[in-house]
């Protein structure tokens, strides 16, 4: 070996070197190990000769009939689009909570200069501690309302 790298970070990066150009340091390091290693030149010569026989390959198109088919059971396997959106009223009371809060916090620190510490703040802390819990509740509380909206959703449609 001529250079700092080891084999096995020679072989990575020749194969990360299929995918996207390495860096001129990177290339030039690469190729004076090559330049030393039999090993790792025989590795970089195997992975050129399998990128240049799978490129050769013709690989048959599937029959018209079953691209169709397949085609129509996806589409009739999708989830109706409708069915992922939230409800509205949700997103109108989290609107109305953010609004809300932001009016209150807005408020709460039009009296804050910098030098202030958070013990002179009695109402800014309070707005702060409520928009973290506002935030914790949308964060626990969203998904499981989005579950039971989904699941009342699809059994009346079953049904």
């Amino acid at each position: 070996m001529t250079t700092g790298l080891s084999c096995r970070d020679v072989e990575r990066l020749v194969i990360e070197g299929e995918d996207r150009e390495l860096s001129p340091d990177l290339r030039g390091l690469v190729e004076d190990h090559l330049g030393g290693c039999g090993r790792c030149r025989g590795f970089a010569a195997d992975r050129n000769v399998i990128r240049r026989e799978i490129a050769d390959v013709r690989w048959p198109a599937p029959p018209e009939g079953l691209v169709r088919r397949t085609r129509r059971r996806l589409v009739e396997s999708r989830p109706d689009i409708r069915s992922a959106a939230v409800p509205a009223w949700i997103i109108v009371a989290l609107a109305v909570a953010t609004v809300i809060t932001g009016i209150w916090l807005g408020v709460s620190l039009a009296d804050v200069t910098p030098d202030m510490t958070l013990a002179e703040l009695p109402v800014a802390g309070l707005a702060a501690v409520i928009v973290i819990i506002q935030n914790a509740l949308t964060l626990l509380l969203a998904p499981i309302v989005l579950r039971a909206v989904r699941s009342r959703r699809s059994a009346s449609e079953s049904a």
